[in-house]
């Protein structure tokens, strides 16, 4: 026992000689660069208070009564509420049945872009972008427009040709939101999954022809089990995203008087505010995301999926003879759906005097987009502050970015992990929840300016560029940035004139891809905007909620012109495929 004690002490006391010499060591070292570790900890310190400050009073504000005591009585009351049960298992009912769209479309176009030789793959791919890429609120208008259940234009068209007695279709039901959401949030698992089927050692499944197998059994019996990660990680993204999504459930079920978690949130902050409930009724939201993240870690840590080790060939696509222009015009009939149908709608929705009335050139006109002009509507001011926040924001993240992550991945730091975890946490955090959080945080201090957006779009877009631009950083060798040093160059100077320049296409590439979705960012901005702090995607909602759909519809073209054309830009400075799995 005596010798048991001298043997921990002495363990710990070689602990300790260790922790002074480490420490001295960091002591010189700040000394001789002072400035270096300046601006490391005030990073640091600036991620504490982006991130964690208003997540810790979000937790905390669900505990509190409006007198500052303790309690769970929030909890009970949120979900007590009228409504607020059903809004949950609405939000469960997304999180099941989106999924599963969602597999269902984009399992079958990943395996023919990846695995067959169905002509045009290249053009699935870059459309099936496009899908995403263009909100899901704006999406909803166009899908409005054409199964609205009294005037849609489609339902009106199927009438007359099936010669039906009713409109066949209503958008503004569960059936129909999970219909928009499936053909938004495909991509990810179509996206996720290709990129995993190009990445197969090829010689599985030569193998396994080789033993007897038909293709067709080949790759449901192999092909597929072997990307059961990015099956499963395309699944989980879905799952999250349709359990936080808030414009479209916004647009298709405020019309029907039907909730979500997302849209009960923001109706218990409108006036008069009751923040307590909110951050009750966020905190489920947050949960089941960590609880979602947890279950793929702890799967996919089960099975060794390790498919390319040194690869030996190219894969050959599955030779599906005539039935490739039957595949071909299956995966397009899945484009012509999500994309060309609800544009070319909302195109021309965007061009009518009134809506709900016949498509003729009577109806057509140009004056929906001369609000643009019209300072009675203040769309123009909402143009200016959309850009001048998706400006700052990619600005911001960018440089922050570079900071941890050379901090991450070019020092010893002590905790330098937790900067990671701090980042990305914010990357599966709910927007709405997100923007609950801030406006906790930063009310008394920002709200009503635009400085509150701002910081709600660094503390939730900063995973983008941290992703992008870690990713670049691993692949400049350190030496080069020694060699500066050695040569007599600052630290500040071989990151400005050495590393920096070396990660100009990673940078870019994150900066147009966070100016792209700040540009169109909803959730966050609509529980912070105040008038004169409006953004593009709060003027549409806004049209939308005072039944003006042709001029929403107007500003909803600008946004999804604007998001293609920055993620095509993005895709050219990345190179093809970089920004395909996000």
């Amino acid at each position: 026992m005596v010798g048991a004690t001298w043997n921990g002490e002495g363990k710990l006391q070689a602990w300790l000689r260790r922790f002074e010499i480490k420490r001295q060591e960091l002591v010189a070292e700040i000394r001789h660069e002072p400035l270096k570790y300046a601006v490391l900890v005030l990073s640091a310190l600036f991620l504490i208070v982006l991130v964690a400050y208003p997540m810790f009073l979000l937790f905390k504000f669900s505990l509190l009564t409006k007198a500052g005591d303790f309690t769970f009585g929030n909890y009970i009351e949120a979900f007590d509420r009228p409504g607020l049960f059903r809004a949950l298992k609405n939000s469960f009912i997304l999180a099941i049945f989106v999924p599963i769209g969602c597999l269902g479309l984009g399992l079958p176009m990943a395996w023919a872009v990846s695995r067959t030789n169905m002509p045009f793959k290249l053009l699935i791919r870059a459309l099936s972008g496009i899908a995403f890429v263009i909100p899901s609120f704006i999406g909803s208008i166009a899908w409005i427009f054409l199964l609205a259940p009294n005037s849609g234009q489609l339902n009106k068209f199927l009438m007359f040709i099936f010669n039906l007695e009713k409109m066949p279709f209503n958008i503004f039901s569960m059936a129909g939101l999970i219909f928009i959401l499936s053909l938004h949030y495909y991509p990810l698992v179509l996206f996720t999954v290709s990129a995993s089927l190009d990445n197969i050692d090829p010689s599985y499944e030569d193998a396994a022809r080789s033993l007897g197998a038909s293709r067709l059994r080949t790759t449901l019996g192999v092909t597929f089990p072997l990307v059961t990660p990015a099956i499963f990680a395309g699944g989980i993204l879905c799952v999250l995203d349709s359990l936080a999504a808030f414009g479209a459930p916004a647009a298709i079920g405020f019309p029907a008087n039907m909730h979500v978690l997302t849209t009960k949130i923001y109706t218990l902050l409108s006036h008069p505010p009751r923040f307590q409930l909110a951050a009750a009724v966020s905190l489920p939201i947050i949960i089941f995301t960590g609880l979602c993240l947890f279950a793929q870690k702890w799967y996919l840590g089960r099975t060794k999926y390790t498919t390319l080790t040194g690869k030996v060939g190219s894969a050959q696509g599955m030779d599906l003879g005539h039935w490739k222009w039957v595949v071909f015009g299956g995966c397009f009939a899945v484009i012509f759906v999500s994309v060309i149908l609800p544009m070319s709608g909302l195109i021309i929705l965007s061009l009518l005097k009134t809506f709900g009335a016949s498509i003729s050139l009577s109806n057509f006109t140009i004056t929906n987009y001369e609000i643009f002009f019209d300072e009675s509507f203040l769309v123009w001011p909402s143009v200016q502050n959309s850009f001048l926040l998706a400006t700052s924001t990619a600005l911001l993240c960018i440089f922050f970015s570079i900071v941890y992550v050379w901090m991450v991945e070019r020092t010893t730091i002590p905790g330098r992990g937790i900067l990671t975890v701090l980042i990305m946490i914010t990357f599966g955090f709910p927007a709405v929840a997100m923007g609950v959080a801030i406006l906790l945080g930063y009310i008394n201090l920002l709200y009503g300016t635009l400085w509150i957006i701002l910081v709600a779009y660094v503390a939730k877009r900063i995973p983008f560029a941290y992703i992008f631009l870690r990713n670049a950083i691993k692949q400049i060798m350190e030496e080069l940035e020694e060699a500066a040093r050695i040569s007599g160059a600052s630290w500040l100077r071989s990151v400005k004139d050495v590393t920096v320049p070396l990660m100009k296409t990673g940078m870019v590439a994150a900066w147009i891809l966070v100016f792209s979705i700040s540009l169109r960012e909803l959730a966050m901005s609509i529980l912070l905007s105040q008038p004169g702090t409006e953004v593009m995607a709060v003027a549409i909602f806004s049209f939308l909620e005072d039944g003006a759909v042709e001029h929403a519809a107007a500003v909803a073209a600008l946004v999804a012109l604007l998001s293609v054309v920055t993620v095509v830009v993005a895709r050219k400075v990345a190179g093809k495929g970089a920004l395909e799995v996000d």
